[in-house]
């Protein structure tokens, strides 16, 4: 204290530092402590400096050095007599408020415990970059302090832009950016993998994601004038996502954002064509597992859907009600992604465009996976074929197409066994008729221009009925019926002789169970019959009164389709040509399944008068 001299020395002043400063000094004349010096320390706030995006909001920090405040003002220099918020004695003052930020400021807590007098600046625009002060009036001094001291920078953001491709193209993911040496290009939904990594002048593939190998570069790897863009080719639905594109920043020694490209690829649109009746199934393959919900829709059902399964369980409220009980997932468990749909027994009315769209877990978003359009046509024409018992026939069918790898044909009233499956190059016999062992083939093996035509060796009656020739469409994963065949059999002509006065049995056997009615004939009775036998009884209104009481069917079951005549005490005027017809059920048709030349002879023991008499 040389020269009496007793300054003091405050080491590194903060705001909180700032208050009237006396200096005493303890005088031994007097005994007492006299007032030497007052001093008014006053410290400038630092100046901080924010900088924050457009659009976002801002706190700006300020932290008084008590709890006695009385009143709080946020200034900002240009603003000259009007203020950002003024808040007193608990509440906003409103009156000298600065019209852009009505609405706009809070203070971050209003008891502003512990000195907190923190502003929030709400959707910050580039009007809002300036200097901003907070100031509070003390109660203990009753003057205004300044606070905080802040500079808020306002940036405006990365450059978002929406680009939609379609599948197959190549596609330029736009980036600019001066004097940049590193690259860095990542996916949201990849992380923490990335899609390319560019430093030291080289490609990094080090934490690359699969699938961009070999499918991404930089457009210009020299980054002429800044052009970071990147350049993905051959895209699919797997691509869609939101791309961004870092800089490394030599000043800052950081990673800037420079771009946000929202990727948008519309998936292929799939024709398919099924015929009306046939089931369908409309492929959709989901780029990974993380899907939570599938919705299948239509652009003409408005708020309806096809399906929609959540949580694995169908959500039937809004289903519309011509698919209910027709729609169902290949695959309800999801697997590898699979999310396809299986449309039965399609109609003319299920033509049109699909769409099928998955909730994906990591963007809680719907992204359009597949679209399809769905022609419905009327099924072929049936062919008609007659032949002759004994005989060979082929059995005509042509497909549209040449790579065919499985080839069914089938008779309706045999299934669910088939006639004929031919599949991965060779004959499978495990669930054919044993009616048709070793009697088919087909006409040729290669199948040469979409021939897969049946030959059908030696038939008979039994062989009579409705074919249909059916190949599996790889594009589809569907078989497809290819051609309708009706199949008749003329029945052999049978010639039987018997003695009059005898009974004969006229055989008459039809090829299945499935006969309603059996009608005999004659063909010189005109309308009248020898016998109609119609739901388990005789019809006699037309019958013709020589055969009244002398006609019976051998077997009234019909067991094995057995219909065969009994005809009783036959005469030489029985002697005539005898027809045989069933009503099939599944042809709703008559079917002529017996055909019978009967010769009545005089026995040789019956005198002459007998035979005049006859």
């Amino acid at each position: 204290m040389k020269d009496g001299d007793v300054s003091l020395i405050l080491k590194d002043v903060t705001i909180n530092d700032a208050e009237t400063y006396e200096c005493y000094g303890y005088m031994e004349e007097t005994h007492s402590w006299e007032l030497i010096s007052i001093i008014y320390l006053r410290v400038s706030p630092d100046q901080k400096t924010i900088t924050v995006e457009s659009g976002q909001d801002v706190t700006l920090t300020c932290r008084a050095p008590n709890n006695n405040i009385r009143v709080v003002e946020w200034r900002r220099a240009d603003l000259k007599n009007e203020y950002l918020l003024l808040y007193r004695d608990g509440h906003p003052v409103p009156y000298h408020q600065h019209p852009s930020f009505k609405n706009r400021v809070d203070l971050q807590d209003r008891q502003m415990k512990d000195g907190d007098v923190s502003l929030i600046l709400k959707d910050v625009t580039i009007n809002d970059a300036g200097t901003y002060e907070c100031y509070v009036l003390m109660a203990e001094t009753n003057s205004w302090k300044l606070i905080s001291f802040i500079s808020l920078s306002v940036a405006v953001p990365p450059e978002r832009k929406l680009i939609t491709a379609e599948s197959g193209q190549d596609v330029t993911l736009t980036c600019r950016a001066p004097n940049i040496r590193r690259v860095y290009w990542s996916r949201d939904d990849l992380l923490p993998e990335n899609v390319f990594l560019y430093q030291h002048g080289r490609f990094d593939p080090d934490n690359q994601h699969p699938s961009f190998e070999n499918r991404v570069d930089l457009q210009d790897r020299q980054m002429k004038d800044g052009d970071m863009s990147l350049i993905l080719k051959d895209v699919s639905i797997n691509d869609g996502g939101t791309y961004e594109c870092y800089g490394f920043m030599a000043e800052t020694h950081s990673w800037k954002l420079i771009s946000i490209i929202y990727l948008r690829v519309s998936p292929v649109q799939k024709t398919i064509t099924a015929e009306s009746g046939q089931d369908v199934t409309l492929t959709c393959q989901a780029p990974h597992n993380k899907i939570r919900a599938v919705e299948w829709s239509r652009a003409d059902l408005k708020n309806e859907y096809l399906l929609l399964y959540r949580d694995r369980h169908f959500v039937p409220d809004d289903q519309h009600p011509s698919f209910k009980n027709r729609v169902d997932l290949k695959d309800r468990q999801m697997k590898d992604g699979d999310v396809s749909l299986i449309l039965k027994d399609v109609m003319i009315n299920d033509a049109e465009t699909y769409e099928c769209y998955g909730f994906m877990a990591e963007t809680h978003s719907w992204k359009l996976i597949s679209s399809i359009s769905l022609s419905v046509v009327d099924p072929p024409d049936p062919k008609i074929i007659t032949a002759e018992s004994g005989q060979d026939v082929t059995l005509t069918c042509r497909a549209p197409k040449t790579n065919i790898r499985h080839v069914y044909w089938s008779r309706d009233d045999l299934l669910p066994e088939n006639v004929f499956l031919y599949q991965h190059g060779r004959f499978n016999p495990d669930n054919q008729h044993p009616s048709f062992k070793n009697r088919v083939d087909l006409h040729d093996r290669q199948m040469k221009d979409g021939d897969v035509s049946l030959n059908l060796k030696d038939v008979t009656i039994n062989d009579a009925g409705t074919y249909e020739c059916h190949v599996y469409m790889e594009e589809t994963h569907s078989w497809k019926l290819i051609s309708i065949i009706y199949l008749r059999v003329s029945p052999e002509r049978k010639i039987i002789t018997a003695e009059s006065g005898k009974d004969v049995t006229l055989t008459c056997r039809a090829p299945n169970n499935s006969i309603i009615t059996v009608h005999w004939s004659r063909a010189d009775l005109k309308k009248e019959y020898l016998l109609l036998y119609q739901d388990g009884h005789f019809v006699p209104d037309s019958q013709h009164p020589s055969f009244k009481n002398r006609v019976e069917l051998q077997d009234r079951q019909m067991k094995d389709g057995d219909v065969s005549l009994i005809l009783k005490d036959v005469t030489v005027n029985d002697a005539e040509t005898y027809k045989c017809y069933g009503f099939m059920a599944e042809t709703h048709s008559w079917e002529l399944i017996s055909f019978i030349s009967l010769t009545v002879v005089v026995p040789p023991d019956q005198t002459e008068g007998d035979r005049d008499e006859l």
